[in-house]
């Protein structure tokens, strides 16, 4: 069976219609191979960068070498919490410094400006309602590149968690 078209009020033979759907099919198919090769490498560029940000912030490392805390009376319910980023090559942000009590609450730092590789920063946090308490966790929270956190911590029991009397 063929197809007959007409073009101008006359049929063109079979072979020359061929011959145009081919055409047309292969120019679609450049046109659509032209984008997708666009596309890709425009996703591959964009999942690289983002790669290589994260590869960078994944070798940040924050340490908490001292909490000191005195809860035994009111009016001195002070911890001084110690942090050195030991090992990184970005600048943190958003510092947070969370300490969780015997009773499970939570007290909040928030520390503006930055820490660069080899810093070390001393946070000092009140909280009137830690007498007669003890601290259970000390965290630490900063962000790298604004996107991805880096933390690190201190547990009762550990040589980094001091009290004083």
């Amino acid at each position: 069976m063929f197809i007959k078209i007409k073009v101008g009020g006359k049929a063109i033979s079979p072979m020359i219609a061929t011959v145009l759907l081919i055409a047309f099919t292969v120019a679609v198919g450049g046109i659509l191979s032209i984008w997708l090769t666009s596309l890709t490498s425009t996703q591959t560029t964009t999942t690289g960068s983002a790669a290589e940000k994260q590869i960078l912030c994944a070798r940040s490392v924050l340490s908490v070498d001292e909490v000191y805390y005195n809860t035994t009376s009111t009016g001195s319910d002070i911890a001084n919490v110690t942090v050195t980023y030991t090992y990184g090559t970005e600048s943190l942000t958003n510092i947070n410094v969370y300490v969780v009590d015997s009773s499970r609450n939570t007290t909040n730092k928030t520390q503006s400006g930055t820490m660069s590789p080899g810093d070390v920063k001393t946070f000092s946090i009140t909280n009137a309602g830690w007498t007669g308490l003890t601290f259970q966790d000390v965290r630490v929270m900063a962000m790298c590149q604004t996107t991805y956190p880096v933390s690190g911590e201190c547990k009762t029991g550990q040589a980094c968690m001091k009290q004083v009397t």
